[in-house]
């Protein structure tokens, strides 16, 4: 990779400053998580975007499941997966996106009883309610969503 620094002669153009700093494996380890699930590319954006808030998790999913995930971590989580929803390139990529989303916020009260966003409550209860009727929502998380609409419920009436 290369950086014009000016001009638009051969000679003008240097090495990326960071480019001798890169190594086989670290491409490699890159190249792996990008390619991992092929299948399905939208949740391997998502658990791209977790290895960058935890490189211990090895999904979204075991991210907002995982009981000893501190709350940082959850409110970093909600902000990469409220982006992703808002510039996915598909309606797929903004769909699991609202869904991880909403589970970083359930996860949050239920695991450290916070709440880490300012929707309503008749909001936040209306899109649990659609995520844990979502058979495409994987179980762990619909059981989040679950403990979450207690959460609301009894807190907030």
């Amino acid at each position: 990779m290369t950086r014009m620094t000016s001009g638009t002669d051969k000679s003008d153009f240097d090495p990326a400053p960071d480019q001798s700093s890169m190594n086989g494996s670290s491409i490699h380890e890159a190249l792996r998580w990008a390619l991992e699930d092929n299948e399905n590319s939208s949740m391997a954006s998502a658990d791209w975007l977790v290895r960058d808030i935890d490189p211990a998790q090895p999904s979204a999913v075991a991210l907002l499941v995982d009981p000893h995930v501190s709350l940082r971590q959850l409110k970093h989580a909600k902000d990469a997966f409220k982006t992703m929803r808002i510039v996915g390139e598909t309606a797929t990529d903004r769909s699991l996106a609202s869904r991880l989303y909403l589970g970083a916020i359930a996860a949050a009260m239920v695991r450290h009883d916070e709440r880490i966003t300012t929707q309503s409550d008749r909001a936040l209860l209306r899109g649990l309610e659609s995520m844990i009727r979502d058979e495409n929502v994987a179980e762990p998380l619909r059981a989040i969503a679950r403990d979450a609409r207690r959460w609301v419920t009894q807190r907030c009436g």
